[in-house]
């Protein structure tokens, strides 16, 4: 009966907008969800009802008659797809360094009981054990944890950066994490000395810095300067209070009431006619003549022992790209002075940050910012072939590809990772909106053919009497 396909049709109107309702409310059940992405439904005509296929023209054959078009009938509609839409939400800045956000297409990696998973959500924590896990579920985010010897001593590169193990695995950061201490291996000094003192006790400038030695305890390095004749300066080192000189360069004579006040020279600074440096000896590298190098293990401290300070103290008197910088020689009072130094002492863990490659960078209390691990990321050829299982978390389907794994910028080049932020749902409340109130009049306009077609039912019913 013809009013029993009316009351399909409608019927299947219903369920398919019943659906799409379901959609929308989901949407915006989940408007201020962290990392949420949108889902649309999309509606596909259902198979037709044919009853003609209709025929071609007959006027080349000589008929009268023309094409006859089909005669079916349409069966009603049902829901085809329903679609995420992964374009990116607003990023919004928060508070805690342990939240970051993904600009650009991507996934972090977490693995919830055992099983690798993938979300946008990113509230991070350090739980009891130092492990970084969701905060939602407490999963393992997964990445790059720093390679240590058998010790638990990182590995660090000729830099002195921290090496990352490049190892997909739980990231752990120990509540017992420091940075260890370092050894001086490079000074710099700057300022002049004045070219028209008078060689001799009243030429002389002095100056000190803190230097580290090999297990950040602080040591006292000290330069004397002593004009000795025009444009020639001896050089008087000391660690601690304890002259490293031998006397070869000359004698400094500290106290001219007093002879036996001495210092043994380290080594001889010489300035050419225009004030910058022309010399410096001893000098154990001619590759870099304006620097200066006590040896390591030749260093004696107070003690008499030389064990620590195992590596070469390099001091830079002068820039040999720029010999406006370091020291120089001008008719001005004397200021030289250290500028910088590379060693430190023990420190302990203060802050994390996550910078855009997604690196967590510990401070430490020595002043240092070291590598600590990376959080790593995955990207699928089909986004939307992922399965979501809730959560916030998706999984590879059967149409996703399999991930891709690697970091933000390094392997990804169109993402970053921004920290202190969190992206925010996707949900646009104006389109949803707009889509219930057409989703609600397509919705009546169905219930109303199923009303109309019992209508017609009940006048057939009554045919009979």
């Amino acid at each position: 009966m013809g009013l029993i396909r009316s009351l399909s049709v409608g019927t299947s109107s219903l369920i398919a907008h019943q659906a799409k309702f379901d959609v929308i409310s989901n949407n915006l059940a989940n408007a201020s969800t962290v990392g949420y992405k949108s889902n649309r439904a999309n509606f596909a005509e259902q198979f037709n009802q044919i009853y003609s296929r209709g025929k071609a023209s007959e006027s080349e054959k000589g008929y009268a008659n023309g094409g006859m078009d089909p005669l079916q009938f349409g069966l009603g509609v049902k829901l085809a797809s329903i679609n995420k839409d992964f374009s990116q939400g607003v990023i919004e800045s928060t508070n805690r360094p342990l939240d970051v956000a993904l600009q650009g297409d991507g996934f972090f990696i977490v693995k919830n009981n055992g099983v690798q998973r993938f979300s946008r959500f990113g509230a991070f924590k350090l739980d009891g054990d130092g492990y970084l896990v969701d905060s939602n579920t407490g999963g393992f985010m997964q990445g790059y944890n720093t390679a240590q010897d058998i010790y638990g001593i990182t590995y660090r590169s000729s830099t002195g950066e921290n090496i990352l193990d490049r190892t997909l695995t739980n990231i752990h950061i120990p509540v017992s994490t420091v940075s260890l201490p370092r050894q001086s291996q490079e000074v710099t000094m700057l300022g002049n000395l004045n070219s028209i003192a008078d060689p001799g006790f009243d030429s002389i400038r002095r100056t000190s810095m803190i230097i580290y030695d090999e297990t950040g305890g602080a040591r006292t390095l000290s330069f004397t300067f002593y004009k000795v004749d025009e444009n020639d300066w001896l050089l008087g080192l000391e660690i601690d209070g304890v002259n490293q000189g031998s006397g070869a360069e000359g004698i400094i004579n500290l106290d001219p009431n007093d002879p036996s006040d001495i210092l043994p020279a380290f080594g001889r600074v010489m300035f050419n006619t225009d004030g910058t440096i022309g010399a410096v000896v001893p000098n154990n590298n001619p590759m870099a003549p304006f620097t200066l190098t006590l040896p390591g293990g030749s260093i004696v401290n107070a003690n008499g022992g030389v064990d620590k300070f195992p590596k070469d103290l390099n001091i830079a008197l002068a820039d040999p790209t720029n010999l406006s910088l370091g020291l120089k020689q001008f008719a001005a009072d004397s200021n030289a002075n250290f500028e910088s130094q590379d060693g430190w002492t023990l420190g302990e863990l203060e802050d994390l940050q996550v910078d855009p490659r997604g690196r967590i960078l510990g401070s430490f209390t020595n002043g240092q910012t070291e590598v600590l691990a990376q959080l790593a990321m995955a990207k699928f050829a089909n986004n939307e072939g992922l399965v979501n299982v809730g959560m916030n978390y998706f999984k590879v389907g059967p149409d996703s590809g399999d991930p891709i794994i690697g970091t933000a910028i390094e392997t990804f080049s169109t993402t970053q990772m921004v920290g202190n932020a969190l992206e925010q749902s996707n949900v646009d409340l104006t389109l949803q909106f707009t889509d219930m109130i057409s989703t609600q009049r397509a919705f009546e306009a169905a219930s109303r053919t199923v009303t109309v077609s019992d209508t017609l039912l009940q006048e057939i019913n009554q045919l009979k009497r």
